[in-house]
């Protein structure tokens, strides 16, 4: 802290926190500090969605795990599964899950390729209380597949339901070579989405089978901000 009551954190490579303490004759005064580093991660750094998952981090929506050497990985160009999907979509949403935490889910929804996780439990049933999580049918049974992974058309269908985005017109789909494998029941989300600009596409196709990645779950959910 300058003479002049300037302060510059030091440069650090994790979340740190402290406290600045100013005392001026019986008067004190106690300020909580946190300096966060640049890149909260240290595997995003040029990678091309790194702006979106700064962002994403700092806003509290995105989180990373711990590598062994301690180092915060997010882990960009990664799958994400259904459930880390609900997740992140819940926090970005700011939807208060104690709200949801007795709310039921069809029994076939714990029992399916995996259980889904306590941790995202809560995050689930508000999504599927909402109405942003459908499930898939089988046999006339509704599933929630928490860990499987997650395509593309499944994630921008959730991501429209969430913004009421349902009334994009098939001709928005046009332009892309790949247009005709987009399922009957994610087209009209799709287009919306295109039409709002939260996709683009890449190389005149939009992938809808694809699995998405965690880099691409954060450019969709800052386009959703910022467009």
């Amino acid at each position: 802290i300058s003479e002049s009551g300037k302060f510059t954190s030091a440069k650090v490579t994790k979340l740190t926190e402290g406290t600045i303490e100013v005392s001026y004759g019986e008067t004190t005064a106690s300020i909580p500090v946190t300096v966060s580093p640049a890149n909260p991660f240290s595997d995003t750094k040029g990678h091309w969605a790194e702006t979106y998952i700064n962002d994403l981090y700092f806003e509290g929506t995105l989180t990373g795990s711990a590598g062994k050497d301690g180092k915060l990985l997010y882990r960009p160009d990664d799958s994400m599964t259904r459930q880390e999907f609900i997740v992140a979509l819940m926090r970005y949403l700011g939807t208060d899950l104690g709200n949801y935490s007795s709310a039921s889910l069809p029994q076939q929804y714990y029992r399916h390729q995996g259980y889904i996780g306590t941790w995202a439990l809560d995050a689930v049933k508000a999504a599927y209380s909402l109405g942003y999580l459908g499930g898939s049918k089988e046999n006339g049974k509704l599933y929630a597949n928490p860990t499987a992974t997650i395509t593309r058309q499944e994630a921008m269908v959730i991501l429209a339901r969430s913004q009421n985005l349902t009334d994009g017109g098939s001709s928005s789909l046009s332009g892309f070579s790949d247009a005709s494998k987009v399922a009957d029941w994610a087209k009209a989300s799709l287009a919306a989405m295109v039409d709002r600009r939260i996709i683009g596409g890449s190389n005149g196709k939009l992938n809808p089978t694809g699995k998405v990645t965690r880099a691409e779950v954060a450019k969709m959910l800052w386009a959703l901000e910022n467009n």
